[in-house]
């Protein structure tokens, strides 16, 4: 809903949708001449360009390429060709059916040049032009997962086309028999000279190979295991020396900062493993145990006690002096680590001398091994070609490319195919009409139907008023009186009974009428409404508030040198010396008056409020007729003083947007508008009038309201 919308109509999805399927309808309606005319334009287009169109011929020829092992290349590599590239292979034969040099061996072999298809009833054409044009017509397609190949020629003359596509496909048969011949006699000769080079090649390398192992020992292999067994033994023992060597290093570093604490020492694995130490150590806790033996039968002073005790001191003694010869062993021990991993440093490099040598004499001797077993596999390949090339040379009966369908002689034309081209036409003047359409639709922002104006306004919509051309006093206004049978009359009666809807007549006396716009037909509309409401027998009273464009007055045939509007807000006259009658019964009117300078100010005044609530006291019915909205503010000054406020919108011709203006400055003026009358709609089935009221079908020929039929 849009912006500007206070007032929900009851809309549910399903209308919605309803709504919009309505409006599309409408609008193809109503556009039905324009993709009438859109069609008929491509439907002559299409016809006409299938009338002018040349007509085209297609033969078609088919061929099969045949390779079998009969090759001058082996089975196996033409497998690996055909499963890795074969249909770039094949494409590219298919390629070659066309080439120009094939169109030229056609041109020139059916004589073509002096063809009456190309000569054109003038001087013959040269070579080259009839080459290029024959290669134009021509196409060769292979099947998808086939070896076949579509030789296809497309030219005005039937007869010419099977020509043509025979002579190709027998051209290029003939031009791969004449290569095929060539190269068999050439490639012959070329493997011959390549076996006896080869074969040279060949018997050098095994020379070189004998000679080598000659040379050099015989048992080379046996040489090199043993050297690399003692190489990977030497490897492992020069590793266990260095982690002993890092071992002892690093107790002895450890020692040395410890320095004489014994406790401190036997941290230490190296130490605390030496067998002297280990002795005296069991040697103590021996002792040790003595002496609580000794605690628990003699008393301290007994010489038993003492003798125990002394030993102890003694062991104690030697245990620590034992421990603190620690950093002296394991410097021994770190110096003969050092030297054991030198030494096996020393061999170690010595052995991997050797077996580089012999890696080196043996890598000699694999190259020139390697060199035999290449020439000796070239040899055997130039060999088998040579026998393939002897089979093939003993049968040249079979070509590789066989002619499965010789070119047909074509019946009917392929192009121009009008059925289609029609098609097409018709198809493309549909996207035409419809894009068209859309592009008309997207700049019409005019309201079209009673469901746009409720969707985009978000107001109901009270009334919609019909064209009526039949019914029109002297000054061009429709009175409900002079025809009450009319659908216009109708529309003005339903309009009452809306109003009536709206809420108790005592709280809706006053009804006002606007505009967005100048030329809507809000008087037009104010006036026949007033006629409706007058005609239930209610006192009802029309101001016209528009003193800058009053037409109330010529439209009643009143001449304006009578009090008026202006003359009650100046106090000039009283409000009922200014009321005048009409020719219809309980209806009354109060012009404009006399003309004013500013007629804003004017109405902007207190006086204004006070002359409503007096008609509104006096009369059943009060009817304000006003200026438009987006022009002028005049009715902005008054609007608060009405219960009941309808905009009337010209369908087909004002722009919702001005129209949702004009309700915002209602709004922002303190009005809450009651809904939208629609003027002047026209009488379709597609505008959305029909929908609104029955019309002329629903009252049928006896009618209502003493009608007896209606085709307004």
């Amino acid at each position: 809903m849009d912006q500007y919308s206070q007032t929900q109509v009851g809309d549910t999805s399903s209308d919605h949708g309803m709504s919009l399927n309505r409006e599309l309808w409408q609008v193809l309606v109503e556009k039905a001449w324009l993709i009438a005319c859109i069609m008929a334009a491509a439907a002559a287009i299409g016809v006409w360009v299938g009338v002018r169109s040349p007509v085209v011929y297609q033969s078609k020829a088919v061929i099969e390429l045949d390779f079998g092992e009969k090759k001058v290349l082996a089975i196996d590599d033409f497998e690996k060709r055909d499963k890795g590239g074969g249909v770039d292979f094949l494409n590219t034969i298919a390629n070659n059916v066309r080439s120009s040099a094939i169109i030229k061996r056609v041109v020139v072999g059916q004589s073509l040049t002096n063809h009456p298809y190309f000569t054109g009833g003038s001087n013959a054409p040269s070579e080259q032009m009839v080459v290029s044009s024959v290669s134009g017509a021509v196409d060769a397609r292979l099947r998808r997962m086939t070896r076949l190949i579509d030789v296809t020629v497309e030219l005005g003359d039937r007869m010419l086309a099977q020509t043509v596509a025979q002579s190709v496909v027998d051209e290029y048969i003939k031009e791969r028999n004449e290569v095929r011949a060539g190269v068999g006699t050439n490639t012959s000769q070329f493997l011959m000279a390549e076996e006896t080079r080869i074969k040279e090649k060949l018997l050098l390398a095994e020379r070189a190979a004998e000679q080598y192992l000659r040379t050099n020992s015989s048992s080379l292999i046996q040489s090199q295991n043993i050297v690399t067994e003692e190489f990977k033994a030497l490897n492992e023992r020069r590793a266990v020396a260095t982690d002993e060597r890092r071992d002892v290093e690093r107790d002895f570093e450890m020692t040395r900062r410890v320095g004489v604490k014994v406790a401190e020492l036997l941290t230490l694995s190296t130490v605390s493993r030496v067998p002297e130490v280990v002795a005296l150590k069991e040697k103590l806790q021996a002792q040790e145990a003595v002496l609580v033996n000794h605690q628990l039968r003699y008393k301290e002073k007994h010489p038993e006690m003492i003798k125990a005790r002394a030993e102890l001191e003694s062991i104690r003694q030697q245990f620590e002096a034992e421990v603190l010869k620690a950093p002296l062993r394991l410097g021994l021990q770190l110096q003969a680590a050092i030297e054991k991993e030198k030494g096996l440093e020393a061999a170690f490099k010595e052995q991997e001398k050797k077996l580089s040598d012999l890696n080196a004499r043996r890598s000699g001797y694999e190259h020139l091994q390697a060199d035999v077993t290449l020439h000796r596999s070239l040899h055997d390949a130039v060999i088998k070609r040579l026998r393939e090339l002897d089979i093939v040379s003993g049968d040249k009966s079979k070509s590789e490319v066989r002619v499965i369908e010789p070119a047909n002689l074509p019946l009917t034309p392929i192009r121009p195919n009008k059925k289609m081209l029609l098609l097409y036409a018709l198809a493309a003047g549909t996207a035409l009409s419809v894009g068209v359409i859309w592009l008309l639709v997207q700049l019409d922002t005019t309201i079209k139907s009673v469901d746009h104006a409720e969707r985009i306004l978000g107001l109901p919509v009270l009334g919609a008023v019909p064209k009526n051309k039949l019914i029109r006093d002297g000054k061009g206004r429709l009175f409900i009186s002079d025809d009450p049978q009319s659908l216009c009359a109708e529309a003005f009666r339903s309009m009452r009974a809306s109003l009536g809807l709206l809420g108790r007549e005592e709280d809706r006396k006053v009804v006002f009428f606007t505009s967005a716009v100048p030329s809507e037909g809000k008087s037009f509309c104010c006036v026949n409404y007033a006629v409706a409401y007058a005609q239930q027998g209610k006192r009802t009273l029309i101001i016209d508030f528009d003193l800058r464009k009053p037409t109330l007055a010529e439209s009643f045939g009143i001449k304006e040198d009578h009090f008026g509007v202006s003359d009650v807000l100046l106090n000039k006259a009283q409000l009922e010396q200014a009321v005048q009658t009409t020719r219809f019964d309980n209806l009354f009117l109060l012009t404009a008056g006399t003309t004013v300078p500013n007629p804003a100010e004017l109405l902007s005044g207190q006086w204004t409020s006070k002359l409503i609530k007096e008609a509104s006291a006096k009369f059943d019915h009060v009817v304000l007729d006003n200026a438009p909205i987006n022009a002028v503010s005049d009715a902005l000054m008054i609007v608060k003083e009405a219960q009941t406020v309808c905009l009337v919108a010209n369908a087909r011709k004002t722009s919702y947007r001005a129209v949702l203006r004009a309700l915002e400055m209602l709004r922002r003026a303190g009005a809450k508008p009651s809904g939208v009358v629609l003027n002047f709609l026209p009488q379709s089935a597609g505008s959305g009038y029909y929908y609104y009221y029955s019309g002329n079908k629903y009252y049928g020929q006896k009618g209502v309201y003493g009608a007896t039929s209606s085709k307004g």
